[in-house]
């Protein structure tokens, strides 16, 4: 228990003070944090906030009230603030998957990038193609154009630009021999959800 000169010391800015506190809460403190995050990282995090809140903030506690108090009601509000914002990002990771798959459903079969191709396969595919198809084939695939655009931007008939693709296309396809393959689409996932965390 924390005596009320403890307190008036701590809000005072003591460091011996709030290594007081923070030794006889963390464990109440770090309990309630996992409970709701239900990982020990969160948790700690959580814990970590909300002991830095409760140091910036110390001027607003009475010493004649105690610490547990405030400190309960700066967790519910750390803790409220944190679930929230994962709902949120929860919530925007599951509209971009479905706008993925919504946009990868509706493209042309031979833009559609396939679930089951690996990154090192691309990238041996790509290099084995002559070059003027390995630029044919980014353009139409990574690059999102039509075969009008690539024909107007290469000075080359239409009908070429889709000779290019279906080459290109069937030697990807025979390259493909790996067991080990990376799903593209998860790779997107990752790339675009760490940016959210």
């Amino acid at each position: 228990m924390l005596g009320q000169d403890i307190i008036q010391n701590f809000t005072e800015g003591d460091p011996e003070a709030f290594k007081k506190v923070y030794s006889i809460f963390y464990k109440q403190i770090y309990s309630y944090c996992y409970r709701y995050s239900l990982s020990r990282e969160n948790a700690e995090e959580l814990t970590h906030d909300i002991f830095l809140h409760l140091w910036n903030t110390r001027a607003y506690i009475k010493p004649e009230q105690g610490v547990k108090g405030y400190l309960l009601t700066v967790s519910k509000n750390i803790v409220f603030t944190w679930l929230r914002n994962v709902s949120r990002k929860k919530k925007m990771r599951a509209e971009l998957e479905a706008y993925f798959i919504r946009e990868q459903e509706e493209l042309l079969p031979e833009k559609r990038i396939d679930a089951t191709f690996s990154l090192s396969t691309l990238r041996t595919a790509l290099n084995v193609l002559p070059p003027k198809r390995k630029v044919v084939f980014e353009m139409i695939r990574f690059k999102d154009m039509t075969y009008n655009e690539v024909a107007d931007q290469l000075s080359i008939s239409r009908n070429a630009v889709k000779d290019h693709m279906v080459k290109a296309n069937r030697v990807v396809e025979a390259i493909k021999t790996s067991k080990e393959y990376l799903d593209y689409i998860t790779l997107f996932y990752f790339l675009i959800f760490t940016c959210l965390a």
